[in-house]
């Protein structure tokens, strides 16, 4: 099965330096199989006939042994990332003069902060739509962006727990996905 690895925080700034190549020949020492990555904001693909609950053990036995810091980071298979696009609302990348980002719900995510979320929301400001793995969010780039929600999410209890990926990435990513998924299905 392919999964993909989305940390949170590594080599933002200069700071919490995780080199991908290293990374991959870690998860490759560790039996994963097909290892690559993508920029170098720790989005991993690799391939394991393991359960995802033993591939997140492993995962994070590997990221708790290799550096000084604890990396968060979430786990989703191909058929996750498959559903998600399907999920995404029309609205998520309609208006050119907003962001659209896709926050991607950690281990450590409460599902309580969805209504949160939900609560605090000023549709004039902000679109979001809540799924099982991730929240689409958009809001505006430049003219009220400081009215938005997600200007200020810096101080919500939700933001530790959560990996965000713009749109244009996610959707390479699950384009990367679709990809192995097809050639798995050619060999």
């Amino acid at each position: 099965m392919d999964y993909l690895l989305l940390l949170r925080g590594v080599n933002v700034g200069g700071n919490h330096r995780v080199p991908m190549a290293e990374l991959r020949a870690q998860l490759e020492q560790a039996g994963f199989t097909n290892v690559a990555s993508y920029i170098n904001s720790g989005n991993l693909l690799f391939a394991s006939d393991a359960p995802v609950s033993e591939v997140e053990a492993l995962v994070e036995r590997i990221l708790l042994q290799e550096y000084d810091w604890s990396i968060p980071f979430t786990l989703l298979s191909q058929g996750d990332i498959a559903e998600l696009i399907v999920a995404a609302p029309i609205w998520w990348g309609e208006r050119e003069d907003w962001r659209h980002n896709a926050l991607f719900k950690l281990h450590g995510y409460q599902t309580e902060f969805d209504q949160l979320i939900l609560d605090k929301v000023t549709e004039e400001y902000d679109q979001v739509f809540v799924t099982a793995h991730v929240i689409f969010w958009s809001s505006p780039s430049k003219v009220h962006y400081s009215r938005a929600l997600y200007a200020k999410m810096l101080n919500e209890p939700f933001y530790p727990e959560v990996s965000i990926r713009n749109r244009n990435t996610t959707l390479k990513l699950a384009a990367m996905m679709e990809k192995r998924a097809d050639e798995e299905l050619d060999n």
